[in-house]
């Protein structure tokens, strides 16, 4: 009896302890199973909607949620291909070649982003494009550290005519083989954002019928006796230029502009053709470096940049525009102010401390600092009801 007393209870808390083990693995069971079912319950346009907010990699890794979402991100109309959530650059490369292959190829690619870092090969690079362009899509950004052949892949000219935003941007120059008037295959291209682009061609953007929006960022013109950029775009509302190099004038037809940003070295001659009738804002910032012996030359540079832009309704002037313009008191008041239907003017003061963009330096402390009067009375001359919006340094916030 002894022994069985002692063998029976043995055997029971065996057994409840066999129980207790299974528990935790049929609860985590049915937790799956439940949020499997609720998501196989949303609609398959819901799922890939959210799958769309994941980069690839994490997108591929919804596959483990549930069964029904195994192959859900071979299908998503939205790829983001990112480097930095990967330890080592090859199993990046590896990873992107992987998904590529065995991705739908019956879904209709609506968007297609490639950020890598380190250097690229021609390789991974054509692999992208090929795939993208081959599929019609609508929407390719790429953002490479450097590229190891220093130009941006070619393809077959009919290959661009679903393309309406294109951006392609480096962190060392590269030849961009699509520009000129030979590229007239990009018949639906409203947005071009260059960075970092070698501009080899004299007439760059008319190939590009429909272009609405130009970006130029650090871009490099290549033309050894010619150094005017001309941009021919009739369609284009919205033109930035930040740090042009090599060029001495812009030459502009684009009588629909509306909004222009120029950050640059220099204050290039502006040609226009057929006018801006409808100019409503423009940027000027510089952030070059100016010389004492200079600062006349440039002063009647920006001048005749202004007489270029005389109906403009917004006009915003960074700190180191109206430094320049400070320096020459006696001119602002013999000259007659070119802006006549100014409704609005902003001097941008945010990052004055921060420049040293001059030889002679506007030294402005919290108890010294004013706002420019001459400079804003010449410039608000013939448009006194402006309003007028200044915005103090970091520094003296």
């Amino acid at each position: 009896m002894l022994i069985l007393s002692s063998i029976i209870p043995s055997s029971a808390m065996a057994t409840k302890r066999k129980v207790r083990e299974q528990e935790p693995v049929n609860i985590e069971n049915k937790k799956r199973a439940k949020m499997e079912d609720r998501l196989s319950d949303l609609p398959e346009s819901l799922q890939l909607h959210i799958l769309t907010s994941l980069d690839a990699k994490h997108a591929v890794q919804t596959s483990l949620l549930s069964r029904t979402w195994v192959s859900m991100h071979t299908r998503i109309p939205v790829l983001e291909f990112n480097s930095y959530s990967f330890k080592k650059l090859r199993v990046f490369d590896k990873f992107v070649c992987d998904v590529l292959r065995h991705r739908d190829h019956s879904t209709k690619l609506e968007k297609l982003t490639f950020n890598r870092s380190g250097s690229c090969s021609a390789k991974i690079l054509n692999s992208v494009f090929d795939y993208a362009f081959s599929l019609g899509v609508e929407h390719l950004s790429v953002n490479l550290q450097q590229s190891r052949n220093k130009t941006w892949p070619v393809f077959p000219v009919a290959s661009f005519e679903s393309l309406k935003r294109l951006t392609l941007e480096s962190h060392s120059h590269m030849i961009c083989p699509y520009l000129g008037p030979s590229s007239r295959s990009f018949k639906s291209l409203t947005v071009l954002h260059l960075r970092h682009a070698l501009i080899k061609d004299p007439d760059p953007f008319s190939g590009f019928p429909m272009l609405e929006s130009l970006t130029l960022e650090d871009c490099h013109l290549c033309m050894e006796s010619d150094k005017t950029l001309r941009i021919h775009a009739l369609r284009l509302t919205d033109l930035t230029i930040s740090s042009l190099w090599n060029i001495s004038c812009c030459e502009v037809t684009t009588p629909r502009l509306k909004f222009f940003d120029y950050k640059g070295h220099n204050f290039p001659l502006l040609p226009i053709h057929e006018g801006l009738p409808v100019l409503e804002k423009v940027v000027i910032d510089f952030n070059g470096l100016c010389y004492r012996r200079q600062e006349k030359l440039m002063f009647d540079d920006l001048m005749a940049m202004f007489y270029t832009m005389k109906n403009v309704k917004s006009l915003t002037l960074c700190s180191s525009v109206v430094q320049l313009l400070s320096f020459f008191p006696d001119e602002l008041v013999r000259r007659s102010s070119p802006f006549r239907e100014l409704k609005e003017l902003k001097m941008d003061f945010t990052y004055l401390l921060w420049q040293n963009l001059f030889e002679r330096i506007c030294e402005r402390s919290k108890e010294t600092f004013q706002v420019p009067l001459d400079v804003k009375s010449y410039l608000l001359k013939n448009s006194p009801d402006a309003k007028f919006t200044f915005t103090y340094p970091i520094d003296l916030k």
